[in-house]
């Protein structure tokens, strides 16, 4: 049995989505797709801006066979941990044959290159560029020869991460058709221009998404849209009564950004005036964003250090046609499988995810303990 795995966000899924689906499928010859999708809350450090369920609806429609929920403490965390994450959680199931993924070069003896452990002059490099006040992604982008856009950056991570973890899967690259910062909502629209759209206002076209994802997200958009941005009460309260030092010790704040981020919290009055106080070339937005979203939801970094690899696999959403991959599945994961939370095992990782749905629930002016009320979603 051939089974592809990708990991992603579908926030929201689009035509480019569909295509990765599609060429994943056909380039690696799958029987089935699996997906490993970020629940409440994204790697940008934000809010999604539709629940998982309804993303996890989007992706079946598209082409998926099974989607199941990236945890929460590997969903809001850097490119190498995002990646590690999803790819450990794949590479547990124990019958995902292939990995796929999109990135503006899919030349994989490029990435792989990228991959390779870094020699001492590429270390000296970084070290001069970190000096210098670059963050560590560009830094390290730069002593490679370049920038590298956020794509490649985690195609050489989900390589990285399937060296560590001594994986049998093999890459499949898929060639991005756009960029990703390309604003414009034509029919190739990138994720982040749909919710520039929905941000601003304005009507998403409906040639830039498949039909049945664009009328599921019409359907179940919340207004307001969730973001980051939903929660600058609650996050300056939390960091207004906190101390540099506790801030520093629970979520391992490099040594004098803690004062910089609690000065600019009393001294503003929203999530996006301290993101402009704070943000520079060392720290850059994505990782200021994803600070708060760890103090929003309490993911401390001994949370993190105590749970190195996902410990259960959870569907959201599945084909009635992939009943043999769920038993396959079910003979061969080192992971329990997750079908119904009220009956599943006490877990730190779990109360995290149930938790950030709690959290976002309130951007979304939604009811609490929807991880047990939610049904998984399930096509013909």
């Amino acid at each position: 049995m051939k089974v592809c795995g990708i990991i992603c966000e579908y926030n929201p899924f689009h035509n480019g989505h569909a295509h990765q689906l599609k060429r994943a499928r056909e380039l690696s010859g799958a029987e089935y797709v699996v997906c490993a999708m970020s629940g409440p809350f994204v790697q940008r450090g934000d809010a999604a801006i539709l629940d998982k369920w309804t993303r996890a609806q989007m992706a079946l429609d598209g082409g998926a066979d099974l989607v199941l929920e990236l945890p929460t403490l590997f969903a809001v965390r850097p490119a190498q941990d995002f990646a590690y994450g999803g790819v450990a959680l794949l590479h547990a199931l124990g019958v995902v044959t292939h990995l796929s993924f999109g990135a503006e070069d899919d030349d994989l003896a490029r990435l792989r290159k990228l991959a390779a452990p870094e020699t001492p002059e590429q270390t000296a490099l970084i070290q001069k560029h970190l000096a210098q006040g670059l963050s560590h992604p560009a830094a390290r982008a730069k002593a490679l020869g370049g920038d590298l856009p956020p794509n490649v950056t985690l195609a050489v991570e989900y390589l990285r991460a399937m060296e560590r973890l001594g994986c049998g899967m093999q890459p499949v690259p898929v060639l991005r058709q756009h960029a990703h910062n390309d604003p414009s909502p034509h029919g190739m629209a990138s994720a982040t221009a749909i919710r520039t759209q929905l941000h601003q206002g304005n009507a998403v076209p409906e040639h830039a998404m498949p039909p049945a994802a664009h009328a599921l997200m019409m359907e179940r958009l919340p207004a307001p849209l969730p973001s980051l941005s939903r929660f600058s009460d609650i996050l300056l309260y939390l960091l207004r009564t906190s101390s540099p030092d506790a801030l520093r010790e629970a979520y391992a704040v490099p040594e004098g950004l803690e004062h910089r981020i609690l000065r600019a919290a009393g001294e503003v009055g929203d999530v996006n005036a301290l993101l402009d106080r704070v943000r520079c070339r060392r720290y850059p937005d994505a990782r200021i964003r994803r600070l708060l979203v760890h103090v929003l939801l309490g993911l401390t970094a001994d949370l993190i250090a105590d749970h190195p690899v996902p410990e259960y696999a959870r569907v959201l959403s599945f084909r009635k046609s992939a009943a043999p991959l769920l038993r396959a599945i079910d003979r061969a994961s080192a992971l329990p499988l997750l079908t119904k939370i009220a009956d599943a095992p006490p877990s730190p990782l779990l109360t995290l995810d149930r938790r950030a749905q709690d959290i976002w629930a309130l951007a979304a002016r939604r009811p609490s303990h929807l991880d047990l009320t939610e049904r998984i979603r399930v096509r013909e």
